[in-house]
């Protein structure tokens, strides 16, 4: 972490993470867990407007930038879906925020990967880092779609 930036960054995604495992845990629709998914949002909204000012890996705009993008399309569709309650707006709001937490968990894991010790030294360019982390990005999409998928029904019927 060498700026405050960065550490903003770093505290809001272990926060989301925090708060997103819980929500995973947590029985849907009740008050508490309404509190915690504002808290969830919030450390969200964090992690990708901090991510979108972040440069140091190649000093412009690039892929990890678009994935903030996404990640924040995302999230706001998962809101906008309780807010404008539209027909089909429960399974819309699980999906985008059951896959901004894949997304964030894959962010996690590309960067945990990149500091280890014994792969930071196999990551040691930004192409190599930004192929770590697209490989890792396909692949959680991939298990996020097989998981994700497999609990719709049992999460959307616990919510109701």
């Amino acid at each position: 972490m060498s700026s405050t930036l960065g550490m903003a960054h770093f505290t809001a995604a272990l926060v989301a993470i925090a708060l997103g495992a819980v929500l995973v845990c947590e029985r849907k629709g009740t008050p508490t867990h309404r509190m915690i998914g504002v808290g969830y949002v919030l450390a969200m909204l964090v992690v990708n407007v901090t991510a979108l000012c972040l440069y140091s890996l190649t000093g412009r705009f690039g892929p990890f930038h678009a994935l903030a993008l996404v990640s924040l399309a995302i999230v706001i569709g998962g809101i906008a879906a309780i807010l404008l309650r539209r027909e089909r707006w429960l399974h819309t709001h699980y999906y985008c925020m059951a896959w901004s937490y894949v997304g964030l968990l894959a962010a996690a894991c590309a960067e945990a990967l990149a500091r280890v010790p014994i792969f930071s030294a196999a990551v040691n360019s930004p192409t190599r880092a930004i192929g770590l982390g697209m490989g890792i990005a396909g692949l959680f999409g991939v298990l996020g779609a097989l998981v994700l998928a497999r609990l719709e029904s049992r999460v959307l019927s616990s919510a109701k």
